[in-house]
């Protein structure tokens, strides 16, 4: 695949997810309006994350009950800060063994770069299906458990041009406490679904998490619930 192929590829992607998150928001509020006017409520939205744990030549990077702590953090979090629940669609443990450029991946601007040129196919070839419906709405998310990611990272997504984000190994391992993370993989899932970073310690989206002292807090303001509502990623709350 070329380099101009892959560049309108991730931007057609990015620009359709913002047209379907736009088209997602205003549908919401309407909802939103009508159940004001009519007194009826709106029931929880739901999102649906899907777990890939890699694997390479020593096994499995990780298990899936070393994860629990961390897909139950954000559950909560999503669940009190926005109205979201995190529905599991399942734990993935792929026995072969990743090439190393999917184990060791790089970050941020780089991993944008080796998206477009092809090379995160792994990812995409691994993560949980995306039908015509859900294409609309309700598109599931996949975490990709790594080895290693290059940049001082700990995870990273490309936000609304990917349906997976990539998170370490290391972050699940609580006998090595200054890699151990819970927040990591829900500010993961922020980024996907559209949230920037912002300079309050306390909120979920702080750039910046050390453990085992410093953690990031895990609080949304009212415009990151907007967004997040608006995703195309979350199905709507039912009209009660």
């Amino acid at each position: 695949m070329s380099v101009l192929t892959g560049l309108a590829r991730t931007a057609s992607r990015a620009v359709g997810g913002l047209a379907l998150d736009a088209s997602s928001g205003l549908a919401r509020a309407a909802e939103a309006a009508k159940a004001a006017v009519t007194g009826e409520t709106i029931g929880p939205a739901t999102l649906r994350v899907a777990v890939v744990i890699l694997s390479d030549h020593d096994g499995p990077l990780t298990i899936a009950a070393a994860m629990t702590p961390s897909i139950e953090l954000a559950g909560d979090v999503l669940s009190r800060e926005s109205g979201i629940r995190v529905r599991l669609t399942g734990i993935q443990v792929i026995e072969e063994a990743a090439p190393p450029r999917a184990l060791d991946p790089r970050a941020n601007k780089r991993l944008l770069l080796d998206d477009v040129l092809g090379r995160t196919e792994f990812y995409r070839r691994h993560s949980a299906p995306v039908n015509l419906a859900s294409a609309v709405v309700g598109a599931p998310i996949t975490v990709v458990v790594v080895r290693n990611i290059d940049g001082r990272v700990t995870g990273c997504s490309l936000g609304i041009s990917a349906d997976w984000v990539i998170v370490q190994a290391s972050l699940f391992d609580k006998s090595q406490p200054h890699t151990y993370d819970e927040t990591v993989l829900v500010h993961e899932l922020g980024h996907a679904l559209n949230l920037p970073h912002v300079r309050d310690r306390q909120n979920l989206m702080f750039p910046a998490s050390s453990p085992p002292a410093d953690l990031r807090g895990t609080t949304l303001a009212g415009w990151q619930t907007a967004i997040l509502q608006a995703n195309r990623h979350v199905v709507p709350g039912v009209v009660r």
